[in-house]
């Protein structure tokens, strides 16, 4: 047994100067020294070992959708910002991991855009974007469409005429497909949106054409790993014919604020709160809204860095703060100080990092209601 841990004794010397890469002249020797054998190593000219490669480690092409903001990486010049004072209150070290959050160096962070950034169906997302988007909506059982002038105008004045019997349609349902493009240098994008409406009224027929274009522009005000922030403002201009139920009529102004925060490396929230102003409408009707909404989403499978799919939860809503409606029966009668509220889940998949696909669906929770179930796809080319 001796001889044999004695062997094993002088062949470690050996292979430990092959793997270690020695050059000098110096080599390891063994001296014995009773029962116990001592090992000494030239410490000349030898290379530091490396870390090997675990084969249990498994690598996905890339981080799911950004970068992990609690690792600053190899850049110095984060290093010697991060150099703060180690404190032992638990307020100290709250405050050093939200400024390493908040405050990350921008020479270490490269903005790139991720999937669970913009997986909302009815929230917009912050990052500027070079990309095209096919949406189809089919909302069904749309009721009280002149409230506050936001779907079409108001009923028996610009807009469509009631049926005989009644101050306005009861209900109605309708498809829109349109056209959105969005080109985008550095923090900024302008965008144009053209849609194309076909509205099925019950007693009042059927009638389809171009919808009220939009135009409109976003700038990232705040972009880190953790977070980003921007300001969306998007102008509405009547193009439509409000007698077919196709526009309202008057110009509109739509500020926004759109957050965007990671959860974790697999979970991110869409938020976006927007204003929207009418410019001119019928002075009774047209009214201001608080458009919102919040959304968690979440990749549920992922090949690569380039092929994955995300599932999201959307809660969004309107505000009515002026404006009125017309009711079937009472006529017209007053549209603020009320919400309507919508849930529903969606699914969107990304395919060779540019393509996606995606089926969203949203259920009004509220008695009162613009469509009463909205089914929304999209079909997205991001070059």
């Amino acid at each position: 047994m001796r001889s044999i841990a004695l062997l094993r004794l002088v062949a470690l010397p050996f292979l430990w100067s092959c793997t270690s890469g020695a050059v000098g002249q110096e080599f390891a020797s063994i001296s014995h020294m009773g029962d116990d054998l001592q090992l000494v190593v030239g410490e000349e000219n030898v290379e530091e070992l490396t870390r090997p490669e675990y084969p249990g480690e498994l690598d996905l092409g890339g981080e799911v959708y950004s970068q992990d903001w609690n690792d600053t990486g190899t850049c110095d010049a984060c290093r010697s910002r991060r150099r703060h004072g180690h404190s032992s209150s638990r307020g100290g070290r709250l405050f050093a991991a939200l400024s390493d959050a908040l405050c990350v160096c921008d020479e270490c962070y490269k903005p790139e855009w991720h999937l669970l950034e913009s997986a909302s169906f009815w929230i917009n997302s912050a990052r500027p974007q070079n990309r095209t988007r096919i949406r189809w909506d089919y909302g069904r059982d749309m009721m009280l469409a002149d409230r506050a002038e936001y779907f079409w105008a108001r009923s028996g004045g610009l807009g469509p005429n009631p049926p005989a019997g009644s101050q306005s349609l009861r209900s109605l349902d309708y498809h829109e497909l349109s056209h959105y493009s969005e080109i985008a240098h550095g923090k900024f994008s302008a965008f144009v949106n053209t849609p194309y409406r076909s509205l099925y009224m019950n007693e009042l027929g059927h009638s389809a054409g171009f919808s009220d274009i939009q135009l409109g522009t976003k700038s990232l005000l705040y972009d880190t790993p953790l977070m980003q922030i921007a300001l969306q403002m998007t102008t509405s201009i009547p193009s439509a014919n409000t007698k077919s139920g196709l526009g309202v009529g008057h110009v509109s102004l739509e500020p926004a604020l759109l957050f965007g925060l990671s959860l974790t490396e697999r979970s991110y929230m869409q938020a976006e709160i927007a204003e929207w102003i009418p410019l001119g409408g019928d002075p009774e009707y047209a009214g201001a809204l608080l458009r919102w909404g919040v959304s968690l989403n979440r990749i549920t499978w992922q090949h690569d860095a380039d092929n994955m799919m995300s599932v999201n939860l959307d809660l969004f809503g309107w505000s009515f703060q002026d404006g009125a409606y017309t009711d079937p029966v009472l006529g017209t009668r007053s549209a603020n100080n009320e919400t309507y509220l919508y849930i529903g889940p969606g699914i969107r998949l990304l395919l060779c990092g540019k393509f996606e696909l995606g089926v969203g669906t949203a259920s009004a929770v509220t008695d009162r209601h613009f469509a009463e179930q909205v089914v929304r796809t999209e079909m997205t080319i991001r070059y």
